[in-house]
């Protein structure tokens, strides 16, 4: 159990990283108001760990919620079921309607 759990925490930092250092859209800003505004490392750090907390706490709270949806709706399988002779029906009743009025 502890070396898969070792191996989870290595793939999840080495994909962080390489999310972040592909997307400039992750650091320049940072940069940028750093550069502007003449942050310290330190506080530049702080900015950064604030905002990569609330980066992935947002991803976890929107995949929690995609999740959530997901279970929800396969409450609905039952509709599954009849779904294919209540589309053949509204069809069927939808052509005859309109070689009637046609």
């Amino acid at each position: 159990m502890h070396s898969e759990l070792t191996i989870l925490i290595i793939t999840a930092i080495g994909i962080a990283c390489l999310h972040t250092a592909l997307g400039p859209d992750h650091y320049l800003p940072f940069i940028a108001l750093s550069k502007t505004r003449g942050w310290s490392f330190g506080k530049t750090l702080l900015w950064v760990i604030v905002c990569g907390c609330g980066h992935v706490w947002s991803s976890v709270l929107l995949g929690l919620g995609g999740a959530a949806l997901g279970w929800s709706l396969s409450k609905l399988s039952w509709m599954e079921n009849i779904r294919g002779g209540i589309a053949g029906w509204a069809l069927l009743i939808f052509g005859l309607l309109y070689g009637i009025w046609g």
